[in-house]
């Protein structure tokens, strides 16, 4: 299943650091494990959407976990966080922007809560873009998104959700993060139009001293130098802890979305990237009518078709039972039912890493 495979490989052995200039989209991905952690707990990933419209819009969507310190499997809890919230966001492709987003965190705080029960989590960042509608951000935890561009002030755009900021109190305590269960309030808003290019960075990051994370970003020549800048000064200043960042171009994002691609899901973190292609499509039997991504047959009964929704609502007007009389059993025809995926991996790690 998609949500598995796509786990699996967020959760594949790599070196302690890498930046990817992703191919085909304007962003990059960064991550170092820094100078005095054994694991890297950060998660940083990208993911394109390119679809038929019977399939959902086209959507791309960059986004920056870090497992939560103290608490049970940091890693493994922020790559289930990123690979629940990927896999809802294209689950749900039919709903608004907004509500799609606010669905997909549920699902990721679900996902980490029914393993850990609260006892391990992750936060999560994210700017998920589709070209024909607002651009949204949306934060929960400490992990922070920033906008900058030429001759454009650095903005910092979210505020954490430690006792510190949210509520005027003292320290790093975070008051929700994904995993944490029932109550998750996630932080959706509108991205500025001021908003030319945007940085989801860890604390590992943004522990560094505001003008001069602020000059890295307004000076350096491009994405990937900046990304390299954040990283080693980072290091330089003791790498206390994991540091990564996802630096996109929303603007250069936002002109290339709509033009005709590959029909399928791509995927990029800091090591590689990940290509999925539609090889079998699903008849369009009615307009609105959902399609499926190699759903898990529980979560295809979450998700009516608007079809069938409108015809339970007519059916109870008029008083009728919309109860389905019993069908005879039809041979199945695999080549109707889903999209199927075929999977290559490129990946920029070096073999001698392995």
């Amino acid at each position: 299943m998609f949500r598995e495979k796509l786990e699996s490989w967020l959760s594949r052995r790599v070196p302690d650091r890498a930046v990817n200039l992703c191919f085909d989209l304007p962003a990059v991905l960064a991550t170092d494990i820094g100078l005095h952690r054994s694991e890297n707990q950060d998660r940083v990933a990208a993911m394109k959407i390119s679809s038929r419209s019977s399939a959902g819009r086209p959507l791309t969507a960059v986004a920056v976990a870090d497992g939560m310190g103290g608490m049970r499997d940091g890693g493994k809890c922020a790559t289930i966080a990123m690979s629940s919230f990927f896999y809802a966001l294209t689950l749900y492709r039919f709903q608004s922007l907004e509500q799609r987003v606010a669905t997909a965190i549920l699902h990721a705080n679900d996902s980490v809560f029914e393993l850990y029960g609260g006892n391990g989590g992750a936060t999560l960042s994210a700017v998920l873009i589709d070209h024909k509608l607002k651009p949204v951000i949306v934060n929960i935890g400490d992990s922070r998104i920033y906008s900058f561009g030429n001759d454009v002030s650095v903005e910092r755009l979210t505020v954490d959700d430690s006792l510190a900021e949210a509520v005027g109190g003292h320290g790093r305590d975070l008051l929700q993060f994904i995993g944490m269960g029932p109550g998750i309030q996630p932080h959706i808003n509108a991205m500025p139009n001021s908003a030319l290019k945007i940085a989801i960075t860890t604390d590992g990051i943004h522990f560094l001293p505001t003008q001069t994370f602020n000059d890295i970003l307004s000076h350096a020549s491009d994405l990937k130098s900046a990304a390299e800048r954040l990283a080693a000064l980072a290091r330089w200043c003791g790498g206390s802890d994991n540091a990564s960042s996802a630096l996109v171009d929303t603007v250069e994002l936002s002109n290339i979305l709509g033009t005709r691609d590959i029909e399928g899901i791509q995927l990029w973190d800091p090591f590689g990237s990940l290509q999925t292609l539609w090889v079998r499509g699903e008849t369009e039997r009615s307009e609105g009518n959902q399609s499926n991504v190699n759903l898990d047959p529980d979560e295809r009964k979450r998700v009516p078709s608007a079809t069938e929704s409108e015809k339970a609502k007519a059916g109870a007007r008029a008083g009728k039972s919309t109860e389905k009389k019993p069908r005879k059993p039809r041979k199945q025809k695999a080549a109707d039912e889903d999209l199927q995926f075929e999977i290559e991996i490129e990946s920029s790690e070096d073999p001698a890493e392995q």
